[in-house]
């Protein structure tokens, strides 16, 4: 097999250190790079024209897509998607449902889980980063940036898991907003929407939504009380805030669906955009599970609040209980067919595809 890429055109510096396995050569474009140490595995594996992968130590790549230009260095990718000329640093593990797209970049030791990078925002480095979508900026030197040791929690006391937004899907498809900036050495408990050009100054703790074109800063509190695992508080706050997230996901996958697969039928290309739509049903469908276990949890709770007199946590489980049982709608629809056709003509023209996105005509924005 390994010699079958070299003969394709793939650029292997060290043959006798690189192991492919189950993997689907047509999927593997001529150009790549693959370094010392670099493991391919599975059939759903797509390496395009020109990507380096494994620099710095070798990279182990399982059922998982790397655009053309790509640069992914040392590290775990596994059912997750890189778009074209995306760098990630050393010590990465990009797990399932992630997409990074073009040209976003993280630093070094980050972790990825069902994470979404809209084009060209940027990570430091030493990050933890789950269930999250992250949009904003206008071009290569006005991006949202995530500083480094930053950290964002999913994960409750009760065990439930919630996911964060920063920006939305909605205006940032057209990479015309202000960047958002999450400054380093911050902590985020999940679940918060933060607005198009917030800042949260490094070292706070945000536990809240923060509206756009707001700054937010906390030096924290200490404080020690009785905790009761099977008390729920203002779960009105998680529920909407997952609502709204499940919405703009819905309008991802619509864009990808109506949009980035017509644009590429039929290219060399295809293949990477059919995962990235598998990426985000993956997306949808682990919200729905986390939201479904966290509202069978509400009833308990609400009867407990009842019981203490908690009269606001009783309103806000009501509210919780009759938010989770409506039916969550996409946010917007789009003249995609009028799209389509413009970044056709324009594409063809060479151009690439966040180019022409930044110069999409007002008229087919809506």
């Amino acid at each position: 097999m390994i010699g079958q890429l070299l003969q394709k055109g793939v650029r292997i510096p060290a043959p006798q250190s690189v192991v492919c396995e189950d993997i689907d050569i047509a999927r593997i474009q001529p150009g790549a790079v693959l370094y010392p140490g670099t493991v391919l595995r599975g059939r759903e594996t797509f390496i395009g024209r020109e990507a380096c992968i494994g620099l710095g130590g070798g990279a182990f790549v399982e059922n998982a897509q790397i655009g053309a230009h790509a640069q992914v260095m040392q590290g775990t990718y596994k059912k997750c998607a890189l778009l074209d000329h995306t760098v990630v640093r050393n010590g990465a593990e990009i797990r399932e449902g992630s997409i990074l797209e073009e040209g976003a970049e993280l630093g070094h030791t980050v972790g990825l889980k069902q994470s979404i990078f809209f084009p060209e925002v940027v990570a430091g480095s030493l990050i933890n980063f789950c269930d999250v979508l992250i949009a904003g900026g206008t071009s290569r030197k006005d991006h949202s940036e995530i500083g480094s040791c930053m950290a964002l929690y999913n994960y409750t006391p009760q065990g439930d898991k919630f996911a964060s937004i920063f920006g939305d899907v909605v205006h940032g498809l057209f990479l015309d907003q202000p960047p958002v900036f999450v400054g380093g050495q911050t902590q985020i408990v999940s679940p918060v929407c933060v607005g198009y050009g917030a800042v949260v100054a490094a070292g706070s703790k945000l536990t809240g939504n923060l509206a756009s074109g707001r700054i937010y800063g906390s030096s924290g509190k200490e404080f020690e009380r009785d905790f009761d695992r099977s008390l729920i508080w203002r779960p009105d706050l998680k529920v909407e805030n997952t609502r709204y997230y499940f919405g703009q996901l819905m309008c991802y996958r619509a864009w990808y669906e109506n949009v980035r697969l017509p644009l590429f039928a039929g290219s060399e290309e295809a293949p990477i955009y059919e995962a990235v739509l598998e990426h985000i049903d993956s997306g949808l469908k682990e919200r729905h599970k986390r939201l479904s276990a966290f509202v069978n949890k509400l009833p308990a709770s609400l009867e407990k609040h009842r019981a203490q007199g908690h009269d606001r946590e009783v309103t806000a489980h009501e509210h919780a209980l009759e938010l989770a049982a409506r039916a969550v709608e996409m946010p917007a629809h789009f003249n995609y067919s009028g799209i389509v056709a413009y970044l056709r003509r324009e594409m063809q023209q060479g151009k690439r595809y966040v180019e022409c996105m930044r110069a999409l005509p007002p008229a087919l924005r809506g």
